[in-house]
């Protein structure tokens, strides 16, 4: 593939591993997922732990050299915080490195916005590729959580 170019306030990283799960084979059977517009083909890999290895201009929270995690999802219409992106509903309201709309992290390069990268400490970097896929775990247990409280404090309160 072309070696891609940052953008203002994105990153250049070189990825040091992928993971492949079920979506990457849905998506491979043609079930889920979408190029980029205008691109025929979508470049995969969600999960990643890669390298910076250039700055795009106005980049100031990570810097070359630096060992990182890209999230997964980015907004485009949804308006939750940076935080709560995996809540935003379907129906063009975020993009999917290397599922929906955006290029996954399996090239030798890739770009992504500096905004959305989790740094990873150096004891980590042989697991860190877990972090996508550890996140889905923990939204789980958040919205067990919410649902939990709000039908003990309906239930409290007489109702069911």
């Amino acid at each position: 593939m072309p070696k891609p170019l940052p953008k203002r306030g994105q990153v250049l990283l070189s990825p040091i591993e992928v993971g492949v799960c079920g979506t990457d084979k849905d998506i491979i059977e043609g079930k889920y997922g979408a190029p980029p517009p205008g691109e025929e083909y979508l470049i995969l890999g969600h999960e990643a732990v890669a390298e910076v290895v250039e700055l795009g201009d106005g980049v100031d929270n990570v810097g070359v050299g630096d060992v990182v995690v890209p999230t997964v999802r980015r907004p485009t219409t949804c308006t939750l915080p940076i935080n709560e992106l995996d809540y935003c509903p379907r129906g063009g309201t975020y993009a999917e490195h290397g599922i929906w709309y955006l290029h996954g992290f399996a090239a030798e390069f890739a770009v992504t916005d500096s905004q959305y990268l989790v740094r990873v400490p150096k004891e980590a970097v042989d697991v860190a590729v877990l972090t996508e896929p550890l996140s889905i775990v923990e939204k789980g247990i958040d919205l067990a959580l919410r649902l939990g409280k709000a039908r003990f404090e309906s239930w409290s309160q007489g109702g069911f």
